[in-house]
């Protein structure tokens, strides 16, 4: 097997295959995202006839963040096997799979980091549920409410019990004039 050479190509000189299967255009912002905070780690691969077979959302998030030159590999693959290539790179990923529990300890982690975790690429609604287990927090004596009203400024869920009537009375007051919504009493 011969060794694979990384090159740079300028971003206009590169050709997409025009029968490429996957769409990418949802992606492309992420891609433009992790490229400028880690760098170009992943170099487009192009086929021996000058084809990409693999990057194409990369090359676009380059075009987007101004890039004019890239690191490219050719392989030495053309027609029907560059073909097929192109297909396993993209279709062989599907075939993992994340291992939650790590998955939500590294998350954790980097929040606690306060790192931006969009650039994981996952979205907002994906990190809240990653992140279910952290956004909570349970108050077994609410008192006047203090903790309802902490949850509510740091974007988390809170759950609580409170027996004296009173207290109750407090923490929906408080809660609502907070938030300007009515609070639903569950009997």
């Amino acid at each position: 097997m011969s060794r694979l050479k990384i090159e740079y190509m300028n971003v206009n000189d590169l050709i997409p295959y025009i029968n490429n299967p996957r769409i990418n255009d949802k992606a492309v912002d992420k891609v433009a995202a992790s490229i400028k905070e880690f760098g170009w780690t992943n170099p487009i691969l192009v086929s021996k006839d000058g084809y990409i077979l693999a990057g194409h959302a990369r090359l676009k998030a380059a075009k987007k963040a101004g890039l004019e030159e890239v690191p490219v590999i050719y392989l030495p693959l053309e027609g029907a096997k560059a073909e097929a290539y192109m297909i396993a790179d993209n279709r062989l990923q599907e075939e993992t799979k994340w291992d939650n529990e790590i998955l939500e300890d590294l998350m954790k982690d980097l929040s606690m980091l306060d790192f931006d975790l969009e650039l994981t690429g996952f979205d907002k609604g994906e990190i809240d549920d990653i992140l279910d287990d952290l956004l909570l927090v349970v108050d077994p004596f609410l008192g006047a409410g203090t903790t309802i009203i902490a949850a509510e400024k740091s974007n988390r869920k809170a759950y609580g019990i409170e027996l004296d009537e009173t207290y109750c009375e407090l923490t929906i007051q408080r809660w609502e004039e907070y938030t300007g919504k009515k609070a639903e009493k569950v009997v």
